[in-house]
């Protein structure tokens, strides 16, 4: 079979690897710290090659949750100001640990339980529970309500796909955020040539920010913003947030190409995501992290003022389903 789960132990936790022994693909996940799938390769230009950021020691002492892999943002990503929010008639305070403020949730740093873990003719999966109430349990009077987020990864070729559901259990209402935080190396290693590299993104709109929030004005992209006709990285310095997402049917793609290769990675999300933060990490050329969300920015604060910023809303019983693809092409 050309797909195969394999698990191996780094510092005392159990990591599994996601195989495509045809193509040379591969996922390692980390499902104790945060479920962060922390070193994808793929198939670029002839070989397997890294396309994810994370430190060289990290399953063996993993740290920093939000600058290494691909870490999960629930049930908010990105911040929330200082820490504050109204749901329902109560208040509620999160813990502060960015700043003045709340940022990316209880699922980044949790353990999560693993479901499933299988290969057949059609990939290489692996699927994670997190529940606010059982993997965080310190965290449940911080929400208004507990929440159940599964996850499925699965490989085959040169293909990541990832499968989200998230469910209410309780008969209160679930206001949520989801997005994930991956850094990808462009260009792709080893060497490369940053000048002949682009950022392909399909976005129209941002929203203007404030120390990081958004003020709840959104405008049209400018020069520095647009990277529909592509981009090249080393003219980049990014802390934004864009939407307006432009969609192909049902996905929309965004695309890191390295022209040194003829080959490209691609990042396609589905009508459930509706705005994309940009980030270029300061120091580290040649790292970029695309992040789709379902909302934006402290959205739980700003749709109560009439802002449509994506805040979603499960009643009982109720659940939403999302879904990312990363591939590489050439």
């Amino acid at each position: 079979m050309a797909h195969r789960v394999t698990t191996e132990t780094h510092g005392g936790r159990s990591v599994y690897r996601l195989l495509d022994d045809a193509s040379g693909a591969s996922a390692s996940i980390l499902p104790s710290f945060g479920f962060n799938l922390f070193d994808l390769r793929l198939p670029v230009g002839g070989e397997a090659r890294r396309v994810v950021v994370a430190a060289d020691d990290w399953a063996e002492n993993p740290r920093s949750a939000g600058r290494n892999g691909i870490p999960v943002l629930f049930p908010y990503p990105n911040r929330v100001r200082e820490g504050k929010f109204r749901f329902a008639g109560k208040s509620y305070d999160l813990p502060i640990n960015n700043g003045p403020n709340a940022i990316h949730g209880f699922a980044i740093e949790a353990a999560w339980d693993v479901v499933e873990h299988v290969a057949n003719d059609s990939g290489a999966f692996l699927t994670g529970r997190y529940q606010i109430s059982k993997n965080s349990p310190d965290m449940s009077s911080h929400w208004p309500a507990d929440a159940i987020l599964q996850m499925r990864y699965g490989l085959s070729g040169r293909k990541l796909t990832l499968n989200i559901t998230v469910t209410n259990p309780t008969a209160d209402e679930l206001p949520f955020g989801f997005g994930i935080h991956p850094y990808f190396r462009l260009p792709f290693e080893p060497g490369g040539d940053l000048s002949r590299t682009e950022v392909i993104l399909p976005a129209t709109e941002y929203w203007v920010l404030n120390e990081f929030l958004p003020t709840g004005e959104r405008r049209p992209v400018d020069q520095r913003l647009d990277f529909r006709r592509g981009q090249t990285v080393p003219s980049l310095k990014l802390d934004d947030v864009l939407t307006g997402l432009t969609f192909d049917g049902e996905r929309c793609v965004c695309r890191l190409v390295d022209r040194n290769v003829n080959a490209e990675f691609q990042l396609g999300f589905d009508r459930g995501f509706r705005e994309l933060v940009v980030y270029t990490p300061p120091g580290e050329p040649g790292v970029i992290s695309l992040e789709p969300y379902t909302q934006t920015t402290d959205a739980i604060n700003l749709q109560p003022k009439g802002i449509d910023a994506g805040l979603r809303i499960l009643r009982h019983g109720e659940q939403a389903s999302l879904s990312i693809s990363m591939e590489t092409i050439g």
